[in-house]
């Protein structure tokens, strides 16, 4: 009796774990759309930003044209589109007598009752568009003392809806200071504070501020909340590495640094969002590290292990991977609580779980990415053909 229990346990574990893997779909191509969109000429471009604005019922896509206006210049327009149709329900171009073309590679920023800040650096204009597609409001930004000194897009939209706005002041070495601008929804200046240091990572609810001394053997970190109070200080030992750019930050507010220590060597610092040690964890110097919900995911030599506040999760190995391609990942949760991974020549959606293949995305056709995944729908860009498609997997 004994082994006819055990044979029938062992065969239900392994109907389980093949029914896991027959279950995960491949997608070689993706045929039949919903819908396409496109710029219909191979010189205006559709930018690889797209959002989803579900109470609206609208999708967003930032495109160029040139017709309405002019033949001679590109200028970007905001599109919003009919999610089920793709028929198009207005467009706002950023085009105005005097200003001029405004065009940028900065995504746009998307807030939640629809609205959508757009920010042109060549002339360092913001501009406010609601759901109708219709101007909010237009201003200008003060300029940038030190342009060289801002790696990505200087304004960031925060989740009680203010807007920052970060300006260098001084690159020195040892002495750096940052003039941080807020606004209201309204366009309004509400404050603009002088603090020490660079900031690093903006978050929608932190803004990361790394100081660190001219012998870069001395670093710490200031956590600042939306209005730019400074909420703690951390303090690495002496003599430890890091670079604060590559700080993860978790939903529910705890923040990890990453950082090479004295003694024990390269990890992972978890910082409560009171500004208390949590607990410290080894990880590979060769890792990348990116957060995902509550969870953080290191990738190394093909396999990808998933962990959360208690520790190891699960892993998943990719022995597939060609060696030669350099794979610096991305990850996010999807809407129906799944991982999404990209490792750039492939995407996969994750059980969180047990770290299972569930999708798997191999496109034959270079020019072609997905922008975004959710609930079974997809939504590609084909760069060649500057046209936005939709996709419902079945």
């Amino acid at each position: 009796m004994k082994k006819r229990i055990i044979c029938v346990l062992a065969t239900s574990v392994l109907l389980s774990s093949f029914s896991s893997i027959a279950s995960a779909k491949e997608w070689s191509t993706l045929s039949n759309p919903q819908w396409t969109q496109s710029t219909k000429d191979e010189f205006l471009d559709v930018k690889n930003d797209i959002h989803l604005a579900t109470d609206q019922k609208l999708v967003y896509l930032h495109m160029q044209d040139e017709k309405t206006y002019t033949k001679i210049w590109n200028y970007d327009t905001l599109n919003a589109v009919d999610p089920d149709t793709g028929k198009t329900k207005w467009i706002f171009p950023f085009f105005k007598e005097g200003i001029g073309y405004l065009t940028t590679e900065y995504p746009f920023m998307y807030g939640k009752n629809g609205t959508t800040y757009a920010y042109f650096e060549s002339n360092r204009l913001l501009y406010s568009i609601n759901a109708k597609g219709k101007q909010n409001w237009m201003i200008e930004l003060p300029e940038q003392q030190h342009p060289d000194a801002v790696w990505n897009n200087p304004v960031h939209l925060m989740k009680d809806g203010t807007l920052l706005y970060i300006v260098p002041k001084s690159t020195k070495t040892g002495n750096e200071t940052t003039i941080v601008y807020g606004y209201n929804k309204n366009g309004k200046q509400i404050f603009k504070k002088l603090i020490s240091g660079h900031v690093e990572k903006v978050t929608d609810t932190y803004v990361i501020v790394q100081n660190q001394s001219v012998s870069f053997n001395y670093f710490k970190s200031d956590v600042y909340n939306t209005a730019m109070k400074r909420l703690y200080r951390y303090e690495f030992p002496k003599g430890a590495t890091t670079d604060i750019g590559y700080t993860t930050v978790w939903d529910d507010g705890t923040v990890l640094f990453r950082a090479d220590l004295p003694k024990t060597g390269n990890r992972l610092i978890a910082i409560s969002p009171q500004g208390k040690v949590l607990w410290t964890r080894e990880v590979p110097g060769n890792a990348e590290i990116r957060e995902v919900g509550n969870y953080y995911i290191v990738y190394v030599d093909k396999t990808v292990s998933l962990y959360d506040s208690k520790g190891f999760v699960a892993k998943h190995a990719f022995d597939h991977i060609d060696d030669e391609v350099p794979i610096y990942p991305s990850a996010r949760m999807t809407d129906d609580h799944k991982i999404w991974l990209d490792l750039v020549i492939e995407q996969y959606v994750l059980d969180p779980k047990d770290m299972s293949v569930i999708q798997n995305f191999k496109l034959n056709n270079e020019d072609t990415k997905i922008m975004q995944y959710d609930n079974n729908i997809v939504y590609t860009l084909d760069e060649s053909k500057n046209k936005v498609s939709k996709y419902q997997l079945k």
